[in-house]
């Protein structure tokens, strides 16, 4: 039996940041990731690494995964065991950005088991993770919350609670959908005002004082400034969740004729190179497109 607070499947760059924040509240972990030597870089007093993931699961009260998209999900909790070898009063929170359905197998499965579910997203990146300023949309039953709220509360205490099935899977994909769009958008505003002589540190000096101003413009308007284009969320990345977005939008009969502009744009993103850039390498695309000399080039 193991003796961890909480296990965790899949250690990313996310899932790596809230390992440090459980160590940190004094928390036993026990990790287990597809790739080991991910897991493995992760060790420590307080960290147990496995290579068998029913063996990360046994015996532990909360388990948290992090997996890539809905496929890994299934393979793992359900193909691979994972749900099977979780105690009954045993709790499990993904915190995966997956489509409904994929969600909906998870949900069923644990049902079957007697496994309490969570289902949740994280907005923020890994740094802001680690400063523990996250924010999680979770959904799920009652008893399923509370039982994960102890655990969740290491990573944030900005929590937020939309629903009791998978409405947390919509409203992050929502969210998702809204930083994409809204990325595109800033960077066609910015190689705009460049292509008109306007630098684009005082266009977004400007952005700053007006209502469009936000949290979002502000953090992309400093890798803007600087010209940094290093991955704090993968072109890549955003590319798949906005294909689960319109995957979702297509089920309800929703149009979304924006949205599936911007697919294109980082789809195309993508392919000119760029896919594990962060996907503010939509600008690249924009002055690639326009004629305009392009950042780092």
């Amino acid at each position: 039996m193991s003796t961890a607070d909480v296990a965790l499947l899949g250690a990313g760059k996310m899932g790596a940041a809230s390992v440090e924040r459980w160590v940190g509240a004094g928390r036993t972990v026990t990790v287990w990731n597809r790739t080991p030597a991910r897991a493995e870089a992760l060790a420590g007093p307080q960290v147990r690494v496995t290579a068998d993931v029913t063996q990360a699961v046994t015996g532990v009260p909360v388990v948290v995964s992090m997996l890539t998209d809905g496929a890994a999900l299934r393979t793992v909790l359900i193909d691979g065991g994972a749900i099977d070898a979780m105690d009954a009063d045993a709790t499990l929170v993904d915190l995966s950005t997956v489509d409904v359905a994929s969600s909906q197998a998870i949900a069923a499965k644990a049902a079957e088991r007697g496994v309490r579910y969570v289902r949740g997203g994280v907005s923020g990146t890994a740094a802001v993770i680690r400063g523990g300023a996250a924010g999680l949309l979770l959904s799920g039953p009652a008893d399923a919350l509370e039982a994960a709220r102890p655990i969740l509360s290491d990573i944030t205490e900005h929590q937020t609670v939309v629903g009791e099935a998978e409405e947390s899977r919509v409203v992050k994909l929502a969210t998702n959908m809204l930083l994409a769009g809204t990325m595109e958008l800033l960077a066609e505003a910015i190689v705009l005002a460049e292509a008109s002589g306007v630098p684009r540190e005082t266009m977004l000096g400007a952005l700053d004082s007006t209502v469009i101003s936000s949290r979002f413009v502000t953090y992309k308007g400093a890798a803007l400034r600087s010209r940094d284009y290093t991955a704090t969320f993968r072109t890549a990345d955003m590319a798949k969740d906005v294909t689960l977005a319109l995957g979702q939008a297509q089920a309800v009969g929703v149009h979304t004729p924006i949205m599936q502009a911007v697919q294109d744009q980082l789809g195309a993103t993508c392919e000119a190179g760029w896919a594990d850039d962060d996907f503010l390498a939509v600008t690249r695309l924009v002055q690639t497109r326009s004629g305009q000399p392009v950042d780092g080039a």
